[in-house]
This record gives structure tokens, C-alpha cells and sequence, in this order.
């Protein structure tokens, strides 16, 4: 494509305004000498350049580029004058002693302005490629990062639960048998129902309010919880637990300390938008801290909905609110 584009360009300026013949003749030169530019060109390019160039031998590159410049300039005229000046217009043929210094140098400038744009081409097909490639790179590092995440969030939850149990049967025995129940159905949804990549929103829904239930049992009177799911759910699809790090990081914390906390979540449905709120506070100060989880939760969001989606977090000394929009 750019030798083509280089013949046909060239042949255009060279004979614009100058007739039919003229035209033909440029083609035929720019065809016939075609094999020197490229000869010229590919070694420069692919020989020269890498061995000299990038190993730091400038003055071995300056001296190939001279001894190049002078035996393809020579060619060139030889080429030129001998095959299609003189056989297809006299008036264009070089004089006997064509052979000196400044035709030399001429013929040589203009094969290396050919070198230039070769290489300036070269060089960012290569810039584009390696960039390509990187995003390419990145892109599968993060589906297998999501990947990995996905298939540890299940054995994850499972232990987690069942060390709050043990927990549980330590101090309040009476309500381990509720809270037996209340596990198993909720890990039955979520390893049975809740193992594709994409869920419907209801069963998000479901999962997220039997989470909640489990450990408002847990907790008794120290966590207070509020549901709310408004509009209509069965159009959509979410990646499983998206709250889930954000609400698990909460939940923690009022394992951690005696104080009563307040949690509400809102899960909100309209025409090509979807609304999830979770709102924890309590009347003494907290504080939580980011983990793991929830950047991938953040990474989650971007491979799912890139540039359809907003994340607000709102912090005070007692209060916390979190707040996803995803736009369809």
C-alpha cells in the first residue's frame, strides 16, 4: 500500500499539467526504479538502523547511510537515464558526465526522503501496535483478575459465615438453629442460582437481603436493617454480590466494636437505569477502610459497564453512603 500510494502520488506531481505522455513516462520510471527505493529502503530500515542505531554505533550509521546514499544514487541514475529517459523523451536525458557529485547528491536526497517517511510510518505502526498490545495485556490481566475473584467470592462467603456461626454457637446457642436455616438457603441460592457471570436483578436482590438477614440475626439488637427495592427488576442483569464488598466492609465493623449501627439498602429499577444505595451510620463515630474487594469491585464496574456507570461514596464521622448508577 505505500509503495503503490508513493508511484501514484509521485507520478501525479511529477507530470500534472504536462500531457498524457508525461504520465506514462513517470509511471514507467517510478516502476522501473521502484526496486532500488525499496532495496535502498528495507536495508536501511531493517539492517542498518537496528544494528547500529539501537546499539549506539552513530558513526557506523552515519558511514552505511553515505555508502547507501551514494551506490543507490548511482543505480538510480543509471536506471533512470539508460532505461526510460532516453527511450522515452531525449529532451529529459542527463548530459554524458551525469555522473558527478551534485546528481549524486540530488538522487540521494530524494531516496531518503522516501527513507524518512518509510520510517516515520514504520515507527508509529509500531507505537500503535505496542499500544494495542498493552491495552490488550492489561484487558486480560483484569478478565482474569475478575475471573479469579469470582470463583474465591463464593468459597469466601462460605467461610465467613460459618465462622460467625461458631461464633455464634459460643455465646447465644439458642438462635444458632435459625441461623443454620437461614445460611443454607442463602448458599443454596447463591452456589445454585448465583454462579454465572450475569445475574437477574431480583435474584441480586434476594442474595443482598438474605446476606443482610443472616447477619441482622446474628447481631440481634446491634444492626438494624432497611430493604427497599422499587420498580421493576426482570429486565436486567448484574454481575453477582456488586454491593457486597461495601456492605461486607460494614458489616465487619459491627462484629468488631459494641456499638448499634443502621444499614438501609436501595435497589431502584427504571428505563435503562438502575439504582443501588447502601447507606450505613450510627450515632458514634467509625471508620472504614477500603480493601481489596472493593477495588476490585471498582474494576468489576469498569469491565461491565465502561463509561455507563457512576460510583459516589459519601463519608462523615458516623455515616457512609455509597451509591452505584449503571445507565443501559
Amino acid at each position: 500500500m505505500f509503495w503503490t500510494t508513493w508511484i501514484v502520488s509521485f507520478t501525479i506531481v511529477q507530470s500534472i499539467s504536462n500531457g498524457f505522455e508525461q504520465c506514462i513516462m513517470w509511471l514507467v520510471y517510478y516502476i522501473i526504479t521502484l526496486p532500488v527505493f525499496i532495496i535502498h529502503t528495507y536495508l536501511i530500515a531493517y539492517w542498518l538502523v537496528p544494528r547500529t542505531f539501537f546499539n549506539g554505533q552513530y558513526w557506523y550509521l552515519a558511514g552505511g547511510i553515505l555508502l547507501f546514499l551514494v551506490f543507490f544514487s548511482f543505480l538510480e541514475l543509471v536506471i533512470s537515464n539508460e532505461l526510460v529517459f532516453r527511450r522515452m523523451d531525449s529532451g529529459m536525458q542527463f548530459k554524458s558526465d551525469y555522473f558527478n557529485l551534485q546528481n549524486i547528491i540530488i538522487s540521494g536526497v530524494g531516496n531518503h526522503y522516501i527513507i524518512l517517511v518509510f520510517l516515520a510510518i514504520k515507527a508509529g505502526r509500531s507505537w500503535y501496535s505496542a499500544q494495542n498490545l498493552k491495552e490488550e495485556l492489561l484487558q486480560t490481566k483484569m478478565e482474569t483478575d475478575l475471573e479469579i475473584y469470582r470463583y474465591q467470592l463464593q468459597p469466601k462467603l462460605i467461610y465467613t459465615l460459618v465462622d460467625e456461626l461458631e461464633q455464634l454457637t459460643g455465646h447465644e446457642s439458642d438462635r444458632v438453629p435459625e441461623m443454620i436455616v437461614k445460611i443454607s438457603n442463602f448458599l443454596n441460592r447463591l452456589l445454585y442460582e448465583g454462579k454465572e457471570e450475569m445475574i437477574p436483578l431480583e435474584l441480586e436482590a434476594k442474595l443482598i437481603e438474605e446476606y443482610l438477614d443472616i447477619h441482622k440475626h446474628a447481631l440481634a439488637g446491634r444492626l438494624t436493617s432497611n430493604f427497599i427495592v422499587n420498580g421493576l427488576l426482570k429486565s436486567y442483569v448484574v454481575p453477582p454480590l456488586l454491593l457486597l464488598p461495601f456492605i461486607n466492609s460494614a458489616i465487619k465493623l459491627v462484629y468488631e466494636c459494641n456499638n448499634s449501627f443502621e444499614s438501609t439498602v436501595l435497589i431502584k429499577a427504571e428505563r435503562k437505569y438502575i439504582l443501588f444505595t447502601f447507606t450505613f451510620w450510627s450515632e458514634k463515630e467509625f471508620r472504614l477502610k477500603d480493601d481489596e474487594n472493593i477495588n476490585i469491585t471498582k474494576k468489576r464496574l469498569n469491565y461491565s459497564y465502561p463509561d455507563k456507570h457512576r460510583l459516589i461514596e459519601n463519608v462523615d464521622e458516623n455515616f457512609r453512603e455509597v451509591s452505584l448508577e449503571i445507565f443501559y
